[in-house]
């Protein structure tokens, strides 16, 4: 625990500048329910090189989560993703084609609300994680209503 407000502290100043729905009184950390623990968990999983993508750009790591997201499936749903270092939110479409936008406002508690990290999505998209081990290992967390919560899950869980 101590790592991580250690860790907490060292990254304010680029946390300062972070996307976080940037608010005029100028630090700003974002955070979600669920959020503090994945953030950690990350950590410990990055310096262990558990994704094998640490030096993969971000727009590749999009186009392998835009692939996964694409296929057509039942359960398929619309929702946010709050990523808990960068403490950015994305709305991630899936009617038609995935549409990955960023957000300009806080999701609300009647909003689907994934908790993670692009390189973690990465991971789950290229099949180096499975969802059931980035869920026990505390990589990811899914907030708003019970229903749709339960459709992420069960979506990720047959693509993932």
């Amino acid at each position: 625990m101590l790592k991580r407000i250690a860790l907490l502290l060292s990254l304010s100043s680029s946390l300062v500048f972070a996307c976080g729905l940037h608010q005029e009184t100028g630090f700003s950390l974002v955070t979600e329910p669920g959020s503090l623990e994945v953030f950690g968990n990350i950590i410990n999983a990055r310096q262990d090189d558990e994704f094998n993508n640490l030096n993969k750009p971000d727009h590749f790591r999009l186009f392998a989560i835009k692939v996964a997201l694409a296929k057509e499936h039942s359960l398929s749903t619309d929702f946010n993703l709050f990523e808990a270092i960068k403490g950015h939110y994305s709305e991630i479409n899936v009617a038609n084609e995935v549409n990955v936008s960023g957000r300009e406002t806080l999701p609300t508690k009647e909003d689907l609300l994934l908790i993670t990290e692009l390189d973690v999505f990465d991971a789950l998209a290229t099949g180096t994680i499975s969802w059931d081990q980035a869920s026990l290992q505390g990589l990811v967390v899914i907030n708003g209503p019970d229903d749709k919560r339960e459709q992420l899950n069960a979506w990720f869980s047959d693509i993932f």
